[in-house]
């Protein structure tokens, strides 16, 4: 009989983790209180998610690990992309623009631009007015909702797995109702395992607009990513199978504030009027949505690994910040690594 494994999360690390345990012959339950089906909710952050992939230069080991992850998770999207059309998938020109960019972009260290496809840097000549440093590539953009909700459908529909809800409160609940022996903890903010969440997470609200641009706008085509002197990010990013355009956003830490301010969409469209003219309609955007969510962030970066409490074994996934989407398979695939080490019986 199949091990069982049971994951606490349904965001995209939680459903992707499922996946590859799947696939590597595990049974998999799922227990969280929000699910790709369910109502939106500014605390379920996978649903808001642009999402694309922009290469960043490593500072630390963790860096190259999650350079790893990024790298991998690419992989398997270059494979969905074309076998599996309905993840929404779609690789397209990518372009980053930095006004004042930090001594790491100018000397970028190898493996920066590893596995980029079309990988360059670009001429002075190249890059517009103000701009001192800048790069193109192809890179992976998905449609958010319609990604998750593929992954539910595949998880439930192809492999069996169980969905529960339910609003935990510690991770040792789960073991007491379940008695099982291994969980995963892909919860964001890092539940532990006597309740409360990990000290080290907080969250960054980032509210972005989702928009209906005129049809021969070229960010159908193009996701580009633009940091301004005064550290500000503008990013645009297409969602595949007319999910419109996701302009964004910004990066508000420990703002827990669930709803749209008027002033951070009037910062954007101000934004957007001087860098992407091309999403206007008549001089005004066509905004169909404003979305707010919280990007679960952990001091010292994403926590992968493994923990035991007695005879329960916790695998943390935890804590990704932005980059759940772009490092969601390789995580995954860590974490099936962890658990097939705990699986081995030991050697006396």
């Amino acid at each position: 009989m199949a091990q069982e494994v049971i994951i606490v999360g349904a965001g995209v690390i939680g459903l992707t983790c499922a996946l590859v345990l799947v696939e590597n012959g595990y049974q998999v339950k799922i227990i969280a209180d929000h699910f790709p089906s369910d109502p939106l909710s500014s605390t379920y952050t996978s649903s808001w998610a642009g999402a694309h992939f922009r290469p960043y230069p490593c500072k630390n080991e963790l860096d190259k690990e999650v350079q790893k992850f990024a790298r991998t998770t690419q992989r398997h999207f270059r494979r969905l992309a074309v076998e599996e059309t309905s993840s929404s998938i779609r690789f397209i020109e990518g372009v980053e623009y930095f006004e004042a960019p930090q001594e790491t972009y100018p000397n970028i260290q190898p493996g920066y631009g590893d596995e980029m496809e079309g990988f360059r840097l670009l001429s002075e000549e190249q890059l517009p007015e103000g701009v001192k440093w800048g790069t193109r590539y192809v890179t992976w953009v998905l449609n958010a909702p319609l990604y998750i909700h593929y992954l539910q459908r595949k998880l439930t529909m192809k492999y069996g797995v169980e969905f529960v809800k339910s609003n935990l409160v510690s991770l040792k609940q789960v073991f007491d109702l379940y008695q099982n022996d291994i969980v995963v903890n892909a919860t964001g903010r890092g539940l532990q395992y006597n309740g409360g969440y990990d000290p080290k997470g907080f969250v960054i609200r980032g509210q972005t607009l989702l928009v209906s641009p005129p049809r021969d706008c070229p960010y159908w085509n193009k996701t580009v990513t633009h940091q301004s002197k005064d550290g500000k990010w503008t990013f645009v990013i297409p969602r595949p199978l007319y999910g419109g355009i996701i302009l964004g956003g910004t990066k508000q830490v420990n703002d827990l504030h669930p709803f749209p301010r008027s002033e951070d969409s009037d910062d954007l469209k101000e934004r957007a009027r001087r860098l992407y003219p091309e999403l206007f309609i008549n001089g005004e955007l066509d905004i169909k949505m404003t979305n707010v969510g919280f990007r679960p962030a952990r001091e010292g970066g994403i926590l992968v690994a493994k923990e035991k409490v007695g005879k329960d074994n916790i695998i943390h996934a935890y804590g990704a910040a932005g980059s759940g989407y772009e490092i969601s398979y390789g995580v995954g695939i860590k974490v099936c690594e962890l658990i097939k080490n705990i699986s081995k019986p030991s050697k006396l």
